[in-house]
């Protein structure tokens, strides 16, 4: 009895995990298959380089593309974070009032890498600095990355 009780846990146990890994994986997709929303976001801001790579998992898309930049997107298309592999990134989708703060503190500076946060923004900048700007464009924190 305690034998065939281990057992089934045992089995129980690995459908559980399989289950878990098939509803949680990426998926790769195509580049079509992005929300609209994702899809003019990278043909606004990134026109000449082209998606290379994307997927999808139960609540984001991500696009990888040819220049090595990556985008994440939450499910409805917005965008949730921007990296650029420690190239400088193109600043026209981010807020005007995020831009004017950090252009305050740090005159051209490239951004390399933007998340959106809760309630902030955080940049990752071209001299080693990681800095957050509340939604307001008012710097809540500077640190030497």
């Amino acid at each position: 009895m305690r034998k065939q009780l281990k057992q089934i846990i045992l089995i129980a146990s690995i459908m559980m995990l399989s289950i878990a890994t098939v509803f949680g994986a990426d998926v790769p997709i195509q580049a079509n298959q992005l929300p609209k929303k994702a899809q003019d976001f990278i043909s606004a801001n990134f026109a000449n380089d082209p998606v290379v790579y994307a997927e999808q998992d139960r609540n984001s898309f991500m696009a990888e593309l040819q220049s090595g930049v990556e985008i994440d997107f939450d499910r409805n298309g917005d965008w949730t974070d921007v990296s650029a592999n420690n190239a400088p990134l193109p600043i026209a989708f981010i807020p005007a009032n995020i831009i004017q703060a950090v252009e305050s503190k740090y005159k051209g500076v490239a951004v390399l890498e933007i998340s959106k946060e809760y309630l902030s923004y955080k940049l990752k900048l071209g001299n080693n600095r990681e800095v957050y700007v509340d939604n307001n464009g008012k710097i809540v924190g500077d640190k030497l990355d």
